[in-house]
């Protein structure tokens, strides 16, 4: 039987259930866009990140590491595990996030030309009620000596205007990657 269950400060993930997770994060993230291992284990110690994660049998199937942030929801990755990839986990999972959320959700991609699959992931964002905003993005880096990694920001249930684009951009660098705009 499936198992939804929402991992934080207040509900800690055992280090076991946390060394399949980030399995999947590995193989479903480049290097430059997820944190190393400790780093990532550490995020549950911050009282705005979640994990809402789906197990069967004690194996976890698919995650969203998420940020309650001001007035908005940052999704940081979402993913399911390869062998259950294109049967609908994915959409099922979005659903449950905004069933119990009810925020806005933020999220980064990858632009649609640096490969087919990104153009996929938007695809499948914007059938799930995601808009692409047009608006220049970077993702600080998240290891020292690498550089911005060049991303767009997709939203939910609506486009962003400029200034709600900055000022949730602002946010998201001051809270999420705990740096400042001036990180290029």
């Amino acid at each position: 039987m499936n198992k939804i269950t929402i991992y934080s400060t207040e509900n800690p993930m055992p280090r076991e259930s946390f060394e399949q997770l980030f399995k999947i994060i590995e193989y479903s993230f480049p290097k430059d866009e997820r944190r190393s291992f400790n780093e990532h284990f550490n995020e549950f110690q911050k009282p705005r990140f979640r994990s809402l994660v789906q197990e069967e049998n004690g194996n976890i199937e698919g995650l969203m590491n998420y940020w309650q942030l001001d007035g908005f929801i940052y999704l940081e990755h979402f993913a399911i595990a390869k062998e259950l990839r294109g049967h609908g986990l994915g959409s099922e999972l979005m659903e449950k996030l905004c069933k119990i959320t009810k925020c806005p959700i933020i999220l980064e991609v990858e632009p649609p030309e640096t490969s087919d699959a990104a153009v996929h992931r938007i695809g499948f964002y914007k059938r799930l009620g995601f808009h692409l905003n047009e608006y220049e993005y970077y993702q600080p880096p998240y290891h020292n000596g690498e550089k911005p990694v060049r991303l767009m920001i997709m939203s939910r249930p609506s486009p962003l205007s400029k200034t709600l684009f900055a000022e949730i951009k602002h946010i998201l660098y001051r809270d999420a990657y705990e740096t400042d705009e001036n990180f290029m």
